[in-house]
This record gives structure tokens, C-alpha cells and sequence, in this order.
């Protein structure tokens, strides 16, 4: 949603299905909705992305990047997001 909401014209619905793995549909109906997951699973849903990014350190201070399957940037976390939080494992 926040690709989307912040560069529309960067993010069409069949890149974002293409960047995450998914089809069209599955975006759209993403798109369509409005809940928040609650905190504890987005953060684990941000682990999980984190954890799926090629090791940080490529750009200096830069944050960390989080990339589709086929190497196209998502998006960049903010410095001192890049790690993982507490209770991690």
C-alpha cells in the first residue's frame, strides 16, 4: 500500500504482484482493503522481509534494502531499522 500510495505511477498493480511473488489479484484485493495487521505481526511480517534481503552493508549507512526475487528494489528502511528488534531469534 505505501508503494502504491506514495509512487503510483512507479507502481502499477503487475509490478507489485511481480515484486512480491503474487498475482494481480491477490494486489489489487491488498490494494482494495484497508485493515493494519496489528503490531506484533507486522513486525513480524517486517523480520521476515528483512530477513529475505541481501545482507546490509552494499551502500554506506544507506539502510537496509529490501529487494523482489528478480533484484528490483522495493523499498529502503530507514537507518537504524535495518536490524532485527528484540525477542528476535
Amino acid at each position: 500500500r505505501f508503494l502504491r500510495q506514495e509512487l503510483p505511477e512507479e507502481w502499477p498493480p503487475e509490478r507489485l504482484a511481480q515484486g512480491f511473488g503474487v498475482s494481480p489479484d491477490v494486489v489489487r484485493r491488498v490494494l482494495r482493503g484497508r485493515g493494519c495487521p496489528p503490531p506484533r505481526r507486522r513486525q513480524r511480517q517486517d523480520e521476515r522481509a528483512l530477513s529475505a534481503a541481501p545482507a546490509p552493508g552494499a551502500g554506506a549507512g544507506a539502510g537496509c534494502e529490501v529487494r523482489a526475487p528478480d533484484g528490483t528494489l522495493l523499498y529502503r528502511l530507514p537507518r537504524g531499522r535495518g536490524g532485527p528488534g528484540p525477542g528476535a531469534q
